[in-house]
């Protein structure tokens, strides 16, 4: 089964799926597996921290695959990415993702220099200010997501067929997207990709420990120490203060005191998603979009969704 989206065709990846910014984990080891698998693996460059560290990844990177892949940039997390940003330019990765506050000044660049620019949101509005600015595709995360929240972000299933409505260019899910019905539903909303995150965080391929891994295949998101802090959200002021931030430490710190803390430190990270209810082993990166994949066209193809399938007319 072909899947064929504007994001695939944009990206040039077989699955309309892309690898999530992963802070301390998203490296090379990671991100190539996910986009030999046929989706879209992702570099963080605050995982790196500095410039020529990043250029070490990148061709690593480019030492262990030809398929395309993608460097983040979080402004929201480290204001000082000039630097890494031209990096990336410089190594002509293809794509580049800005997530977090606004980022024209990043995407004007990756822009000039003809590279494929995505920004992540987590409302419709800032959905639409990145594609004024000149955003290629908009990535729209929901509550159920991981990391810091904006205090006025709704649900994917609200924010998700919102933003389709209004964007002309095409949008990405995120948020607790865990299984093959979880991504159809993401593209039944009219999402031409899905973003996933947490999942990576159990696979073989991850750098987390292997206890930490455990950790998350034991988590319940129904348990408040984990469902409390991934939905809380924070006030207007602490995401000022987080803004106001002069540097990566002191943005640490804000973001430390705004979000809640309640996620076990043992988990290996600080940022989660709902879809932590969806692991059940560690598997490879290739058995994880193989599986999604296959049970997506299985559903599509035999049982179909809910229990309702499209029958053709006339037939018997």
């Amino acid at each position: 089964m072909e899947w064929k989206t504007r994001i695939t065709e944009l990206l040039g990846i077989r699955y309309p799926i892309m690898e999530g910014a992963l802070a301390i984990i998203g490296t090379a080891d990671l991100a190539v597996p996910v986009s030999e698998a046929g989706g879209l693996g992702t570099i963080t460059a605050w995982t790196l921290r500095t410039p020529e560290k990043l250029r070490e990844e990148i061709r690593k990177a480019r030492s262990m695959t030809d398929k395309p892949f993608a460097v983040n940039l979080s402004p929201a997390m480290d204001p000082g990415l000039d630097a890494m940003r031209e990096v990336a330019i410089e190594e002509r990765v293809p794509v580049i993702e800005t997530a977090g506050s606004r980022a024209s000044h990043h995407g004007v660049r990756v822009k000039e220099a003809g590279l494929i620019w995505i920004h992540k949101v987590q409302t419709v509005q800032h959905a639409l200010a990145a594609e004024r600015d000149g955003a290629d595709a908009v990535c729209i995360m929901g509550i159920e997501g991981a990391g810091l929240k904006s205090p006025q972000i709704l649900t994917t299933l609200v924010s998700v067929p919102m933003a389709v409505k209004q964007l002309k260019v095409p949008v990405i899910a995120a948020g607790g997207i865990g299984n093959a019905r979880g991504f159809l539903a993401a593209l039944a909303m009219g999402a031409e990709a899905v973003q996933l995150g947490t999942l990576f965080c159990t696979v073989k391929e991850c750098p987390l420990a292997e206890h930490h891994k455990q950790v998350l295949v034991e988590a319940n998101p129904f348990d408040p120490k984990w469902r409390d802090p991934i939905l809380a959200t924070p006030k207007a002021e602490d995401i000022r203060n987080l803004k106001d931030a002069g540097g990566t430490k002191q943005v640490m710190q804000a973001a430390a005191k705004a979000e809640s803390t309640g996620i076990p430190k043992e988990a290996g990270t600080g940022a989660l998603s709902l879809a932590i209810g969806f692991i059940d082993k560690v598997i490879t990166v290739k058995e994880l979009i193989d599986g999604i994949m296959g049970e997506a066209e299985a559903i599509l193809t035999s049982g179909g969704i809910g229990g309702w399938r499209l029958i053709p007319p006339n037939s018997s």
